[in-house]
């Protein structure tokens, strides 16, 4: 060992200390280090050394302090700086880190990493357009710094800049194809932008790459639930509605009809109208997933022949590529619970101009939204209000509570007038649409407790076939929907409720007249 007469380690002693720390044998470099630093405390490469080794190890006292000590010994060393950055950033002194961050691009303004991570402090701080520039200013020093790629599309895409956020993941990923935190971020930034498909294609590439990436599965689950909602189960198991609409197709087709799709779904009311007899079938689906899907279906069931799946919105379908003629009869069952809401009236309306022949067909011809006075029973009560639990009152909720709900009833529900048709709707003849705004008066057929208003639907799916998802009477896929009034009205038979209803292009709602 040299001795203490001497002002710096031999370079034996450094070479070995270098090697350990290199080799990651961090006990013998902090051990090797201590005695360099007790025989030599003015030396800058035994303290940063040992400095980086505490950090490592979680000893943050003693490597800050190491820290203030070298920047005394060497005030210009741009290294320490990033270092001392590096250790503020770990322990969440951010601006702390931004200033010794700065400070190394003062002494050594091409150092990529400080760049880097001073985008990264930055972009915690909220910063964002100066994390921008120095992330930027990184890459520009260094295209293929993967990291600074990474953190750059953070930047962009907590900006709302989707595109550039998508491009920057993508750059990443292009440096380094196993780089799973960029996958991740890449799928969000999909996901943000309504890619769902691609962004499940991103998140089952990261499950190549790393099959227990158990946020990739989550992720994927999370997708499925948006493009394909847990309501297609119901609808497919929905057995009188199903009944309803094969009847009537069955009444609508004959061996020369060309049956225009709007919604494939399953594929079931394509197969139906082929096993009524149609001759050709053209439908389309906007979702990828659904529509892929539904393609193995149609060719498991032995019918890929005569059904023509295009996965586009029907607005976007074209004569002549699409479909190859205008079609005999159109096939829209894109309705919600509260009849409009999945945006039948628009897709109708450009179907009956462009892709539906003159004096063409469609189911469901007509329908209508209905709607009556709705008394209380203790399931409605318990589902849209709340009064007292567990011996608390918590009934101030209610103020802040939603006015519509839409319920799965079990029980019968106590309705307090006859019903009536609040909007109707044409759809075989549908030439336009328009904001309806309309008053209705209502009048109770009993005395009780009225809480609002109940709502369903009635169609008329082709000549004498009709369905209505009537309150319980009918176990339909379909909710039933309730409009809260602002306060229960004690209502004696034959008293008038004034309601206001109102119909949007594709939304609804009713308010009581004050």
């Amino acid at each position: 060992m040299t001795s203490n007469i001497d002002k710096n380690p031999s370079q034996e002693e450094l070479n070995t200390l270098i090697s350990y720390y290199q080799s990651q044998n961090y006990g013998e470099a902090e051990r090797l280090a201590l005695i360099l630093k007790r025989n030599f405390p003015s030396h800058p490469l035994s303290l940063k050394i040992l400095s980086s080794i505490f950090h490592k190890k979680g000893k943050i006292n003693e490597a800050l302090d190491l820290y203030n000590n070298l920047l005394k010994l060497t005030p210009y060393d741009h290294e320490i700086h990033f270092n001392l950055g590096n250790l503020l950033k770990s322990i969440g002194e951010l601006v702390k880190a931004e200033q010794s961050y700065k400070k190394a691009i003062e002494l050594k303004p091409s150092f990529k990493e400080v760049f880097c991570n001073l985008g990264i402090v930055e972009y915690e701080l909220g910063k964002l357009e100066e994390s921008e520039t120095n992330l930027s200013k990184a890459i520009e020093l260094s295209f293929d710094f993967l990291e600074a790629h990474f953190h750059l599309g953070n930047v962009l895409r907590s900006q709302g800049r989707l595109k550039d956020a998508e491009k920057s993941f993508i750059r990443a990923i292009s440096f380094k194809p196993d780089y799973i935190e960029a996958f991740n971020n890449l799928g969000l930034t999909l996901k943000d932008q309504g890619k769902f498909e691609e962004a499940i294609q991103v998140y089952k590439k990261a499950l190549e790459i790393k099959p227990d990436y158990i946020g990739a599965e989550m992720n994927i689950e999370k997708i499925i639930q948006n493009i394909v909602p847990a309501w297609h189960i119901n609808m497919m198991n929905d057995d009188l509605r199903n009944k309803a609409f094969l009847d009537a197709i069955k009444l609508a087709v004959n061996e020369d009809t060309l049956v225009f799709e709007i919604g494939t779904g399953s594929g079931l009311l394509s197969m139906m109208a082929i096993e009524s007899g149609a001759k050709k079938v053209v439908t389309c689906e906007s979702v990828k997933t659904i529509a892929d899907n539904a393609l193995k279906i149609i060719n498991k069931n032995g019918y890929q022949k005569k059904i023509k799946i295009v996965n586009k919105k029907s607005t976007d379908v074209k004569i002549g590529r699409d479909i190859p003629c205008k079609a005999d009869l159109l096939i829209a069952e894109i309705l919600s619970s509260e009849f409009v809401g999945e945006g039948i009236k628009k897709s109708i309306l450009d179907a009956n101009q462009r892709l539906l022949k003159e004096n063409g067909k469609v189911i469901p011809q007509s329908g209508c939204i209905k709607i009556a006075l709705l008394g209380d029973t203790e399931e409605i009560k318990k589902s849209i209000y709340v009064n007292n639990s567990t011996g608390f009152d918590l009934s101030l909720f209610n103020s802040i509570s939603q006015r519509k709900f839409t319920l799965k009833l079990k029980e019968k529900p106590k309705i307090l007038s006859d019903a009536v048709d609040a909007f109707t709707f044409d759809l075989e003849n549908l030439k336009n649409y328009s904001v309806e705004e309309k008053s209705i008066r209502l009048q109770a057929n009993q005395d009780g407790l009225c809480l609002g208003l109940i709502q369903w639907i009635k169609l008329k799916l082709y000549d004498e076939i009709e369905y209505e998802n009537t309150p319980y009477k009918v176990n339909s896929h379909w909710g039933t929907p309730i409009y809260v009034f602002d306060k229960p009205v004690e209502l004696k038979k034959g008293q008038f409720i004034d309601i206001k209803g109102f119909l949007a292009d594709d939304s609804l709602w009713f308010s009581k007249v004050n």
